[in-house]
């Protein structure tokens, strides 16, 4: 397969939070609450305990408060503010007469004062904060920007001109010693460790600080196997590794290289959480609030780990390193919720707190990368429109009565054998993926086969997943799917059609994926350097009329739930596809499934996530209560 390369390269990266050393006397200063706001829906005046005037201005959505004033020569803007912290934190645009002169993550939930340091001619100007990132999950969830005071000081009486920035501390722990590389080829099989409580070690581990907002990982790339010195990339990344054949990213070394994480977590609910690293020709280790969770440091390691932790509700810190000295870098980790959710009443897969089943939030935020994306999938010499697969290329799903007959059917990627409830009526789709689901009806268990053999009883990958309960995510391992999203999930069926709706994300293959993921991703088979990570969400623009493209009925209705629930990418394709039953376990629809015009690809936007991994709850082999490989 061709792949095309994108052009357009951007990273995500933190600006650091800088605290003002002190202010002795101000040129001008005015209390947020007596500024200009627009929109005005975008913000609202209440009593905030330590506002200096008792009161401050809340930005609510994405808006902007500014004021116009007659200043002497003048050095910096200091905004006195805070945040409400939802699956991250505000960011915050200081702006002079509309340029920005500071960009900054407000992570502080007590007054700060943040410094945008910047020459500022005498006379008028208009001094503006904006937010930027606006982000409601629920009523208890909802990231918003306070705003005390700004104030513009003097050049005649600034006491101090801090930078707009500091520099990120270095890693000074001792090196490891590692054990020269013995193969560069996986084993045969891996075995999962779960473990309660996590291993006991002696490795150190460094400060756990980090810049980055609430549910991002502060990310150093180091050209050294073991994490020291100064990193040659820092930046604030949604998660954590990839599958790296070459550099992980410009600057970095293809071998020899080392990845330190540290994130500020949100662990919603005091419960058991499971850490999931899977791993390959790679060393990892992994700590929660500076105590080891998991060591494998050891270069060449091949194996999937997780271990089962009790955490408290509230902020923790994860951090997450791992080196690599030659061949593949494989490192793909979450840290998820371990207890399933509470299953859809409208005939949905799996449960309704499921990402599939969550319409986009209000103000989600378009990665910078996305236009150009958009323009890689318009030029795509395999693309000419957005395919529906209905029959081969997709997924036929077999629904097993309690007391249907088990059998065994041998999964070779992972050398193991598994018992599902099984008829010989039972086909795959007619096409090299040969994919197969079967739901048991009895326990509420799917069970997912790629290159499923019905002869043979053989499949060369499969998963497992609550279809009722589940997320339809799980944890990565030996793969059946690019991003380890389940097949049903997203997945366009006969009664969505009947119903005339699809109220749930649909999930869409492209072949520009790169060989990092998102969360609700935890893997990816994707190799175009700079492509679409699998696991990102893509939403048709809300705010498009669909009247200007004589679409169909079917094509209005997937339209439509493209603007409201958006798409997953889940997988590498030939082509831009996304997925409805096979009809090859029967099934029939209404009305004819058609594929989706070209020129609304470019109306596509890709999301920076909304959802940290601690959100979410991923299925995996350590839950028992289904059928495992064994």
């Amino acid at each position: 397969m061709k792949l095309f390369p994108v052009a357009v390269v951007a990273v995500l990266v933190c600006t650091l939070l800088v605290v003002a050393p002190g202010i002795a006397s101000a040129d001008s200063a005015v209390e947020a609450e007596t500024m200009t706001w627009t929109p005005t829906a975008g913000g609202v005046v209440g009593a905030q305990t330590g506002a200096s005037a008792g009161s401050a201005l809340t930005l609510l959505g994405n808006a902007t408060a500014s004021k116009t004033f007659t200043l002497a020569a003048s050095s910096k803007v200091v905004v006195r503010a805070k945040a409400q912290l939802c699956l991250g934190a505000p960011s915050m645009k200081v702006k002079v007469d509309g340029t920005v002169i500071a960009t900054m993550t407000v992570m502080s939930t007590a007054w700060t004062d943040y410094v945008a340091s910047s020459a500022i001619s005498a006379g008028s100007h208009t001094i503006s904060v904006e937010y930027t990132n606006e982000f409601k999950f629920s009523t208890s969830c909802d990231r918003n920007l306070l705003l005390d005071k700004v104030t513009v000081v003097s050049t005649a009486v600034a006491t101090t001109t801090p930078p707009t920035t500091t520099p990120p501390p270095t890693t000074t722990t001792p090196p490891a010693t590692t054990t020269p590389p013995t193969t560069t080829t996986p084993p045969p099989t891996t075995t999962i460790t779960t473990t309660t409580p996590p291993p006991t070690t002696t490795s150190t581990t460094p400060p756990p600080t980090s810049p980055c907002p609430v549910g991002q990982y502060r990310a150093r790339y180091y050209n050294n196997t073991n994490a020291t010195g100064t990193p040659v990339v820092d930046r604030c990344e949604f998660s954590v590794g990839g599958r790296f054949s070459s550099s992980p990213t410009a600057g970095v070394n293809a071998d020899n290289f080392s990845v330190h994480y540290t994130g500020q977590l949100n662990f919603p609910q005091t419960a058991n959480y499971a850490f999931n690293a899977s791993t390959g020709d790679a060393g990892v280790r992994v700590w929660l609030d500076g105590q080891s969770v998991l060591d494998k440091w050891t270069s060449s390691y091949w194996g999937d780990d997780q271990v089962l932790k009790s955490v408290p509700a509230g902020l923790h810190t994860v951090q997450v390193r791992y080196f690599d000295t030659s061949g593949v870098a494989l490192e793909e980790f979450s840290v998820t919720r371990a207890s399933h959710g509470v299953a859809s009443t409208n005939g949905n897969f799996f449960a309704v707190d499921s990402f599939w089943n969550t319409p986009v939030p209000a103000g989600a935020v378009v990665d910078s990368r996305s236009a150009g994306w958009a323009t890689a999938l318009m030029n795509h010499p395999s693309i000419s429109q957005i395919s529906v697969n209905d029959d081969a290329w997709t997924v036929p799903i077999y629904r097993a009565p309690p007391g249907t007959p088990k059998v065994t059917i041998r999964v070779t990627n992972k050398n193991k054998n598994i018992q599902v409830p099984y008829l010989s009526s039972y086909r795959p789709s007619p096409d090299s993926d040969s994919h197969l689901a079967i739901i048991d009806q009895a326990t509420g268990c799917e069970y997912e086969f790629q290159t499923f053999n019905a002869s043979k009883k053989t499949a060369v990958a499969q998963a497992t997943y609550r279809v009722d309960t589940g997320s339809g995510g799980h944890v990565s391992g030996p793969a059946h799917a690019g991003g380890e999203l389940s097949y049903l999930g997203g997945l366009i069926t006969p009664q969505d059609v009947s119903a005339g709706v699809i109220d749930h994300a649909l999930r869409f293959a492209v072949p520009i994926g790169a060989p990092s993921y998102l969360y609700p991703g935890t893997r990816s088979d994707g190799t175009t350097a700079n492509g679409i990570p699998q696991g990102i969400r893509a939403q048709l623009d809300p705010n498009l009329d669909l009247n200007q493209f004589n679409l169909t009925p079917f094509q209005r209705m997937v339209a439509v739930a493209l603007q409201t629930y958006g798409a997953f990418n889940a997988d590498t394709a030939s082509a831009f596809a996304l997925y409805a039953q096979s009809m090859t376990d029967g099934s029939t629809y209404s009305q004819p499934i058609g594929d989706l015009p070209e020129a609304l690809i470019g109306h596509l936007r890709f999301l920076q996530p909304t959802v940290a991994s601690t959100d979410l709850q991923l299925d995996g082999p350590a839950d028992i209560g289904c059928a495992q490989p064994k």
